[in-house]
């Protein structure tokens, strides 16, 4: 045998055994680092006060139901089951969130993986996700946003995979896990469209789009969101009632447009922004830009969601976490980006610096609000919702045992769950308006002719507006929620008795 064909035969085992090698190293520090920021993730957050959406969802937990007022049941059963497993602690409350984030990072791993092939866009995709700062932070609160984003990446990986050549019965699995994510929040209906978009464009979907096994995939996620429906059905529609009639008064104006992109930019971290840009505007301007290709399966998927939020943005305010669902593909483009375009200098050293700004920054924040350093944060910030609340619950909890009262009113759900969590049940805490939001509440019809404490935001007319309710109302001050000695919110604390007979199911009605 000639010795150059020798060489070639000796060498080929050699480059897949390093290429074998590569990829484990690559797969390795991918666990180490997202490894590491889950274990300090569950120390972090189990050392701060919960955000009031957090409490309100914890009030859910305690009755689990098919359906609430606000949205789909998921983030209910969740807490439900972590503090079954874990008690009613700050930990039990957001256990499962923390792992979502855990399970979505390698989704995205994979489903980069299935694309394209490449262990360093995996590797890289998977990490960046985690310095998204949507993901560092908000994503790990137990809010519907959590299951949301994680069924969506699995629905994404799914559809990879059976985009390769994976089996036709995955199609099953795709429909479950579409489902559960309209059970976790009706956004992730938007996976729909997507869907329908990839198989009718998509030339690699072309067995797929009169399968029998696409259309049970459909019937298996209808199953998965038929208890919602059912839910809904049986109350008045009064759930989809409230999410998507959010548009039905509103005229197209894009005064909100300018902070929905800059939000969005921020939230993202600005740099794989930029890296996600990069990849769809090389996309775009390829001569030989097909459908078929990796990144058009990720921008045909996840584009209803995207047009859907602009469209929204331009007639009224996006929440920062609406289009929470599409970072795991957003992660997965700016990857693909980064790693290609390394060959450019200027690039390279961008690139360089996503990870420590995203998770470096979003770590140091986590860490600073888990210590006693962030019960003293001296400056308004979104921070301002998890700070002071176990000191405020125990001056209203002094001031009911000196009054005489049995319960404690409310005006907001955000304060009723906070309350109801830092108090443990000892003392009934029941919002007096709005009780559309509390449908899955029995509240004890006694407590009407008990006396309570009425505590509500300190505004000018706030007191009057309650006066009607009650025979008995006399003001005992005011408690603020602070922190350090900075003040974040003032409410007025009112002695009331003597309550209408159906109080507890209609509520306040309020003074004009």
């Amino acid at each position: 045998m000639p010795y150059g064909t020798t060489s070639q035969v000796q060498q080929l085992p050699g480059g897949r055994d390093s290429k074998l090698s590569q990829e484990l190293g690559t797969l390795l520090k991918t666990i180490f680092i997202v490894g590491a920021l889950t274990i300090f993730r569950f120390w972090a957050m189990a050392h701060f006060d919960l955000v009031p959406d957090e409490a309100y969802y914890w009030l859910w937990s305690r009755v689990p139901s098919a359906g609430y007022y606000d949205h789909p049941p998921m983030i209910a059963w969740w807490i439900w089951i972590s503090t079954h497993l874990f008690g009613d602690t700050l930990f039990g409350v957001r256990a499962l969130a923390i792992v979502s984030l855990l399970v979505t990072s390698i989704a995205v791993y994979a489903t980069a993986s299935e694309l394209f092939d490449d262990a360093k866009i995996a590797s890289l995709a998977a990490i960046w996700l985690n310095a998204m700062l949507m993901m560092g932070l908000a994503a790990l609160f137990a809010t519907p946003d959590a299951p949301s984003t994680m069924f969506w990446a699995l629905t994404l990986w799914s559809l990879a995979r059976l985009r390769n050549g994976g089996d036709a019965r995955l199609w099953l699995l795709i429909g479950l896990l579409a489902g559960l994510g309209c059970v976790a929040k009706y956004t992730n209906l938007f996976m729909g469209p997507g869907i329908l978009l990839w198989l009718v464009l998509d030339p690699k979907a072309r067995p797929w789009r009169f399968s029998r096994w696409t259309i049970a995939g459909g019937v298996t996620a209808l199953l998965a969101f038929s208890p919602v429906l059912l839910w809904n059905a049986d109350h008045d529609w009064i759930s989809f009632a409230k999410q998507f009639g959010r548009l039905a008064d509103r005229h197209p104006s894009p005064s909100y447009f300018g902070e929905f992109a800059a939000g969005q930019f921020g939230l993202l971290n600005p740099l794989i922004a930029i890296f996600a840009t990069l990849a769809i505007y090389r996309w775009l301007r390829a001569p030989n830009s097909k459908p078929s290709q990796s990144l058009a399966f990720l921008v045909l998927l996840n584009g209803p969601l995207i047009v859907y939020m602009i469209f929204h943005a331009l007639h009224d305010r996006v929440h920062a976490n609406w289009p929470a669902p599409a970072y795991p593909a957003i992660a997965i483009m700016a990857a693909s980006a980064g790693v290609r375009l390394r060959d450019r200098r200027h690039l390279r050293r961008l690139s360089y610096w996503v990870t420590p700004v995203g998770i470096g920054l979003s770590c140091a924040l986590l860490f600073y609000f888990a210590t006693p350093w962030g019960e003293k944060f001296p400056l308004h910030s979104p921070a301002d919702t998890l700070l002071g609340w176990r000191e405020l619950s125990e001056r209203l909890e002094t001031m009911r045992e000196n009054s005489g009262a049995d319960w404690v009113a409310t005006t907001d759900y955000g304060l009723t769950g906070e309350l109801a969590f830092e108090l443990g049940g000892k003392t009934p805490v029941l919002q007096i308006v709005d009780r559309q939001r509390f449908t899955f509440e029995t509240p004890d019809p006694r407590l009407v002719d008990k006396p309570a404490l009425l505590v509500m935001p300190t505004n000018e007319g706030q007191v009057e507006r309650y006066s009607n309710c009650f025979r008995a109302f006399s003001t005992l001050g005011n408690v603020s929620r602070q922190a350090g000695n900075r003040v974040i919110q003032s409410y007025t604390v009112v002695k009331v008795q003597g309550a209408p007979e159906n109080f507890l199911s209609g509520g306040c009605p309020l003074k004009l």
